[in-house]
């Protein structure tokens, strides 16, 4: 009876460690997760400083999972390249390492559960009567978190004293160092916590159950486990999150072998040249070193590396395909969510363009500059191209609508409501020309030589106007972006204006008659309105924020 007591205070003060290290991920999200994406987008100009971001960062955070997921979401945004992802999560495997020392400093030497006392009556108070998605509420979160962790050492570490006393211990001793690796790996993999596994192997330590030389092969193992988390975040996702998973997997695998294959001499040189005696600081120095030394190891082949990951996952997306950004991007990451919407808009302005010039019977390659003829690509029918431009709209819509329901921020709430009207923009400016495509062909094949005279300034007009829009979308010089927007603005108007007198002082002229007319004054209304709504969506696409009608 008492041995089955043991073991579910262990059990227990497990679930209530996970527990707490859930409590503690809410609250930084609700306090800090938007600090820290941008301190990863802007800390991150090289590996070597992605490796101390990530280190930073996992430190803070305590979850080298949380990290690899937000690295996942950044990358499949494109605000990191992978090659400064790829620092992130070296740097990520070494601070995890950190939350050992933490335990094995203090841990250990106080008695936790009488400690996590007033820290989960505050925490458990706050979180129940405070507003929810409040800044108190949060820091409740935090209090929780860390009293439940600490509760959750606490019974983990009874548990495993007692169990010392009432288990034969030699069951659990003199294996083979490859079955204390494999047990560490397969562990951490099901319970997806690598601090978790150090935690409970410390704790085993300090019942005398496992010997340093015992310890050490299970938290190569953990380490190798841990890769679990982020490969399950991608394994149905794209290009991009696969690559950064797989290079998670493979240099923890790189990592793990070497450890294991040198594990004698890393031991010696822990124990004998710098004398670290006791076994709870000589397993946390280990896993930080064998770590380090991967890392200093890896740096100078990561370019290599990364060409092995683009032959392992080749690119096979082309340019300007719609939904591929957001599909990269869980919602719940609203900066990169945001950016990922942005390159989507991007996609669909020029899909809409594209679309347009069709209407017109115009060349796309010849009103596309040189920078984006790799996006003509082929089209189908013109019906199912505009189809897929409306689902593509739906779609983005609805991954707007949710992203602003997972942020409190409201810098992102009035970004994703300019983001919304733009898209909005888009599929008007096909929609309004889309209606007039019958008119465009009653033009061309109409015997009257004032309807194609007309046409003829019409299409040469379009073409003009789709090439200039184009020119900005790229936008190859950003302090001239706002002066060409404005002046693209005025010459809209006057153009459509223009355009209207030229088609009443013509019919005044009786040289076209009423139905006519009433084509000519439909299809220029149409174009101003189509022009100016991708002006507009331009203009959010380039940060040009202006709150009046184009």
């Amino acid at each position: 009876m008492q041995e089955n007591i043991n073991i579910w205070a262990f059990l227990a003060g497990l679930g209530l460690f996970l527990l707490g290290m859930y409590m503690l991920e809410q609250g930084l999200r609700g306090l800090g997760s938007r600090a820290m994406k941008r301190f990863l987008a802007e800390q991150t100009r090289s590996p070597v400083r992605g490796v101390i971001t990530g280190t930073v960062a996992t430190t803070i955070l305590q979850s080298s999972s949380l990290v690899g997921l937000i690295v996942l979401a950044f990358v499949g945004a494109g605000i990191l390249d992978l090659r400064n992802a790829l620092g992130i999560i070296l740097g990520s495997n070494l601070g995890t390492t950190f939350k050992g020392w933490i335990v094995t400093f203090i841990g250990f030497q106080l008695d936790m559960i009488a400690l996590s006392h007033p820290i989960l009556a505050a925490g458990a108070m706050a979180t129940v009567f405070l507003k929810q998605d409040s800044k108190p509420y949060y820091y409740g979160n935090l209090l929780l978190g860390l009293g439940l962790l600490l509760m959750g050492l606490g019974e983990m570490t009874g548990g495993f004293a007692a169990l010392a006393e009432n288990v034969d211990v030699s069951v659990l001793q003199n294996r083979n160092v490859l079955v204390y690796f494999m047990a560490g790996a397969l562990f951490t993999a099901l319970i997806q916590s690598s601090s978790a596994t150090m935690i409970i192997i410390l704790s085993a330590m300090d019942a005398g159950i496992l010997s340093l030389a015992e310890a050490a092969p299970i938290v190569i193992g953990a380490d190798l486990g841990t890769t679990s988390t982020v490969m399950l975040g991608a394994i149905k996702g794209t290009l991009e999150k696969r690559r950064v998973a797989l290079s998670h997997f493979f240099f923890n695998v790189a990592t793990s072998l070497l450890a294991l294959l040198s594990l004698p001499l890393l031991l010696y040189f822990i124990t004998r040249v710098i004398s670290m005696q006791d076994p709870l600081y000589s397993l946390v120095a280990f896993h930080s070193f064998f770590n380090l030394i991967g890392i200093i190891l890896f740096i100078p082949l990561i370019n290599r590396f990364i060409q092995f990951l683009h032959w392992l996952v080749p690119d096979s997306q082309g340019k300007g395909d719609l939904g591929v950004h957001i599909r990269r991007v869980p919602t719940s990451v609203a900066e990169a969510a945001i950016e990922a919407v942005r390159k989507e808009l991007f996609s669909l302005l020029i899909h809409a363009i594209k679309l347009n010039l069709r209407c017109f019977k115009l060349n796309p390659s010849q009103a596309f500059p040189e920078a984006l003829q790799e996006y003509l690509g082929e089209h189908h029918l013109y019906e199912d191209d505009y189809a897929l431009l409306k689902r593509a709209g739906g779609e983005l819509l609805g991954y707007t609508y949710t992203v602003q329901t997972h942020t409190l921020d409201e810098d992102d709430i009035r970004v994703l409501t300019q983001l919304n009207h733009a898209i909005r923009n888009a599929g008007y400016a096909a929609k309004f020309i889309k209606d007039i495509r019958h008119n465009l062909l009653e033009f061309r094949h109409t015997p009257s030589e004032t309807i194609q005279s007309q046409q003829a300034e019409l299409h040469k007009w379009a073409a003009e106007i789709y090439r200039r829009l184009l020119t900005l979308i790229i936008n190859r010089n950003p302090e001239l972006a706002d002066e060409h927007y404005q002046e693209l603005k005025r010459e809209l108007r006057n153009r459509y204006e223009s355009f209207q007198h030229d088609i009443y002082q013509t019919s005044g002229e009786n040289r076209i008659d009423d139905e006519e007319t009433s084509s000519l004054l439909n299809v220029n209304r149409a174009i101003y309105l189509s022009t100016s709504a991708l002006l507009e969506a331009t203009g959010v696409l380039l940060h040009i924020y202006d709150n009046t009608k184009p």
